[in-house]
């Protein structure tokens, strides 16, 4: 059975920090404090059917992941920015729970990693 991909790139992300391990457990740190503050604005702009909110909320969110090289995730934040920008309301539900699904992944990798 082929394993599936990481959900983020460590070696891309270190090499963009210069190899400073360091930085990187703050960045991810950071980023695991802040994914239930953006999860919940996420959450917030999908229950208030705000497309303008959503979209907002899935580009920052996608700024964030960005940072770890987190292929699917990005991908996951692109669609769902792309979904608010275009106010498609009935794709937002669900996008938004593959986006969380995906960051969620992000997280848990990246607690494993630093070991939080």
């Amino acid at each position: 059975m082929p394993s599936l991909p990481a959900p983020f790139d460590r070696s891309l992300v270190l090499e963009n920090l210069g190899n400073d391990e360091e930085l990187f457990r703050q960045i991810a740190a950071l980023f695991i404090e802040d994914w239930p503050n953006s999860r919940q604005r996420l959450a917030a702009a999908v229950a208030a059917v705000d497309a303008e909110a959503v979209r907002a909320a899935a580009h920052s969110i996608k700024g964030a992941v960005s940072n770890f090289g987190a292929d699917a995730a990005v991908q996951a934040a692109k669609n769902l920015e792309a979904a608010g920008r275009a106010a498609d309301l009935a794709r937002i539900p669900a996008l938004s729970e593959t986006l969380v699904a995906a960051i969620s992944d992000v997280v848990s990798a990246l607690r494993l990693d630093i070991g939080s």
